[in-house]
């Protein structure tokens, strides 16, 4: 009991510099699993993520900081933003994140600032340096899925300074 509280506080820590967990659902990680239930994702909901609007509601099979280092793939989550919800503008470091869009409809915006309407088939990519937002303006609930990677190339070539 006193590991699943540990591991709570862990992943709500680690999220605070991207937005404020609203819930958090925590289960027991581990790293070679290749297998994820919906029953049994982790609930990980985030406020105003990167300066965005309202909630990002997640469902993660793992989040960042249960990721081993030797895994390429750090993150995998079912996202959701209502209307009138937003992921702010943020540009990444060494990892590559991907939105899938799986129902509703949105506005990505790549790093330049250019936007365009995104639905369910349209893959987005945002590799390191290049920054990315996404919105929903509708009724209906866009869904996504997250993946982020670490891209360990870009890594070795370009070192990041140490989080304070």
């Amino acid at each position: 009991m006193k590991l699943k509280k540990l591991t709570t506080v862990l992943v709500l820590a680690g999220i605070l510099a991207t937005g404020t967990a609203i819930a958090a659902e925590q289960t027991q990680f581990a790293p070679d699993e290749q297998y994820y239930p919906k029953d049994q994702l982790i609930t990980l909901d985030k406020q105003n993520v990167a300066k965005g609007e309202g909630t990002l509601f997640g469902k993660f099979s793992f989040t960042r900081d249960q990721a081993s280092k030797e895994s390429a793939i750090k993150e995998i989550g079912w996202m959701t933003l209502e209307k009138g919800a937003s992921i702010g503008l943020h540009t990444h470091g060494v990892n590559e994140d991907t939105y899938i869009i799986i129902s509703g409809e949105g506005i990505f915006m790549d790093g330049t600032g250019k936007e365009a309407v995104v639905k369910a088939g349209d893959i987005t990519i945002a590799r390191p340096g290049q920054g990315h937002a996404l919105r929903n303006e509708n009724e209906e609930p866009l869904v996504f899925l997250d993946i982020i990677a670490q891209n360990d190339t870009y890594a070795l070539n370009h070192p990041q300074p140490e989080k304070k």
